[in-house]
């Protein structure tokens, strides 16, 4: 066999596999299943500690934790004065990695107390306060009650959030204009049209 027609017969074999290729995923009409995010998912902070530590004996903290809309009943820890509005697991992230503090972040996790999926902000934060020596890691925050009232204090104050309600804002409007001209339309497309002249 000629080396011409060994190269014709390899370049239809890899043109007829790419081929193959684009059409071994779902052909129009199939249903595409969503499958949810693995909620055993972690993130180590500082990233170098990541697989290298036992994340079983630290202190847990929820967004409720620190969430003025909550009550006590919800998961409320500290006053309402020493909280903010909705916070979410990478901006507590922010102010534990300020504090120098090793922690992991669960980002998929649901806190148990909320009533049903897609209600309250997903994620919860492990926290090493003390290290192996039994001393506290920062000794200005030596306990959970004294970091979730710093945080409550610094995160409305974080870059990421305000960018982040900037963004939720621009949204909202956006929805609110979206929907204001699609019924403005739908209620001069339902006028009835009156007799023409004759």
């Amino acid at each position: 066999m000629s080396s011409k027609k060994k190269g014709k017969n390899k370049a239809k074999k890899e043109a007829a596999g790419q081929v193959q290729e684009a059409f071994s995923g779902p052909m129009p009409g199939e249903e595409i299943f969503y499958q949810a995010p693995d909620p055993n998912t972690k993130m180590t902070r500082p990233a170098s500690l990541a697989g290298k530590i036992d994340d079983s004996k630290f202190m847990i903290i929820w967004p409720a934790n620190i969430n003025t809309l909550k009550t006590e009943k919800e998961g409320r820890r500290v006053p309402k004065a020493s909280c903010c509005d909705d916070p979410i697991v990478s901006e507590m992230s922010e102010v534990l990695t300020y504090f120098k503090f090793v922690h992991v972040i669960e980002p998929f996790k649901r806190y148990p107390r909320d009533p049903a999926p897609g209600i309250g902000m997903p994620g919860r934060v492990k926290v090493q306060f003390k290290q192996e020596n039994g001393e506290p890691c920062n000794p200005e925050l030596p306990n959970r009650r004294a970091l979730l009232k710093q945080m409550g204090e610094l995160i409305p104050k974080l870059q990421i959030r305000q960018a982040r309600l900037a963004k939720q804002q621009q949204q909202i409007t956006a929805l609110a204009s979206h929907q204001a001209a699609s019924q403005a339309v739908a209620t001069t497309g339902a006028k009835k049209k009156g007799k023409g002249k004759r």
